[in-house]
């Protein structure tokens, strides 16, 4: 597969190059992430390369979820920096639901 970041929700599978969700404000409402390894990391960013949210995987296969409840905006974009993520790799998944 690849990554789709034109869907709601955006996919992510794909590791090897860094990922751009929105170079804008984007409003997000829950981020889900599974990983095949206890202790993988998901770090995100915005367009400045400030880390503004990262998921720790506690259980190998399990998921971790970041909910907003109703949205968190990010004003200034948002992206994934793979090489700020832990672990990461082939069938490592992640959904970004946005508002």
């Amino acid at each position: 597969m690849a990554n789709d970041v034109a869907s709601n929700p955006i996919t992510i599978d794909t590791w090897s190059a860094d990922i751009t969700i929105s170079e804008s404000p984007v409003t997000v409402k829950k981020i889900v992430f599974k990983s095949a390894a206890d202790g993988d990391i998901m770090v995100l960013e915005n367009k400045h390369g400030t880390q503004v949210a990262w998921l720790t995987q506690t259980g190998a296969a399990d998921t971790v979820e970041l909910d907003f409840g109703d949205g968190f905006k990010f004003v200034d974009g948002l992206q994934i920096d793979v090489s700020d993520c832990t672990g990461i790799g082939s069938g490592d998944l992640a959904w970004i639901y946005l508002k």
